[in-house]
């Protein structure tokens, strides 16, 4: 179902009081000021001035300041559906994968480091990085979210940005762990290997397998079930059990099909 959310104030990670009122953004080429009105939705005056944002087609999106620890000025979902839960900012992240959601939150990171060291302008790039759901729309597997810079003030800090998530379960059959992608013009083509640079220095070490976890995998992959794979290797159903549950939280997986995936993703068991 299609809804609207009023204009909202909040932080990324914090749901602020709901404001009844709506506004809109829109640019002036000679001063390149952002306006407020009452009259216009903020979407269509925003792609007024930025038509090229009809090519992102979003099935949500929000538009937030920068200061404030980036606090949102506007958000509206189009067609993206959680299953029934209100379509915020806040729920997709309590929905996201657990190490996707800390990806993210570690590119943003370099990404507004960057922004600012580098003084890039609006639309310069476009950031994108994916993230596995588990919400109560068992058909919402993954989400794409592109971010840009929009707008720096009159004293050059960046000052608004624009967030936009698309439904790419259809079009993504797995996403490879600490992926991302940043679209720029070729002479800021350096900018990606920057970013996997300080996120490299951020990551703790990978998550490995034990000897034992390994030959349970090993099993698992031939589609053996826990009794057989305790025959097979000589230890109580209990103790597998209890291999594979530690295993599910360790990688932060909801089943097996999903945790032999993660593991050939990683490639541990070359």
């Amino acid at each position: 179902m299609t809804t609207s959310s009023p204009l909202r104030s909040s932080s990324w990670f914090q749901n602020g009081s709901a404001n009844p009122s709506r506004f809109s953004i829109s640019t002036e080429s000679s001063t390149d000021i952002f306006r407020v009105s009452a009259e216009d939705s903020i979407w269509k005056s925003f792609l007024a001035a930025n038509p090229v944002v009809k090519l992102l087609r979003p099935d949500y999106y929000l538009i937030f300041r920068y200061a404030d620890t980036c606090k949102i000025l506007y958000q509206e979902n189009i067609n993206l559906d959680l299953g029934g839960i209100e379509v915020s900012l806040e729920n997709i992240y309590k929905y996201m994968m657990p190490s996707d959601l800390e990806h993210i939150r570690n590119t943003d990171q370099v990404m507004i480091q960057l922004i600012q060291e580098r003084q890039l302008q609006p639309w310069d790039y476009i950031y994108k990085i994916c993230g596995n759901m588990m919400s109560p729309n068992t058909g919402l597997k993954r989400l794409m979210r592109s971010s840009i810079l929009i707008h720096r003030d009159h004293y050059g800090k960046a000052s608004l940005g624009l967030m936009c998530f698309n439904d790419v379960t259809s079009m993504v059959s797995s996403i490879k762990p600490k992926s991302f992608e940043l679209s720029c013009e070729p002479d800021l083509a350096f900018l990606s290997a920057e970013v996997e640079s300080r996120l490299n220095n951020k990551q703790l070490p990978k998550i490995g397998l034990t000897r034992r976890e390994k030959e349970i995998v090993q099993c698992l992959r031939k589609g053996m079930n826990s009794k057989d794979i305790s025959s097979s290797l000589f230890i109580s159903v209990a103790t597998v059990n209890t291999h594979r549950q530690n295993m599910l939280r360790k990688w932060e997986v909801p089943n097996t099909a999903a945790l032999l995936e993660r593991v050939s993703e990683e490639g541990l068991m070359q």
